[in-house]
């Protein structure tokens, strides 16, 4: 089963979301990583999880700098707990 393309506009003003912040559970075996979104159009805030969007797509919100060191902080933790 193949994920669908995460939009990355708001909801509320149609402007492109940029990444504010992610957080990844090293604690729990909740799983509950996750994408905070922040709209500089209207300062909305949204989070999603991040398994709600493929990997495949990260490299559009996340700085290249970031990406790899991401990708492996988040396959560990779903070793660690999955």
């Amino acid at each position: 089963m193949s994920q669908a393309h995460f939009s990355l506009t708001c909801k509320r003003c149609n402007s492109q979301l940029e990444l504010d912040d992610f957080a990844i559970d090293t604690q729990t075996c909740q799983n509950k990583h996750v994408f905070f979104f922040k709209c500089p159009g209207c300062d909305d805030f949204s989070a999603t999880a991040m398994a709600n969007i493929p990997q495949e797509q990260w490299y559009e919100f996340v700085p290249a700098d970031k990406l790899d060191n991401l990708i492996l902080a988040y396959d560990s933790a779903m070793k660690k707990h999955g």
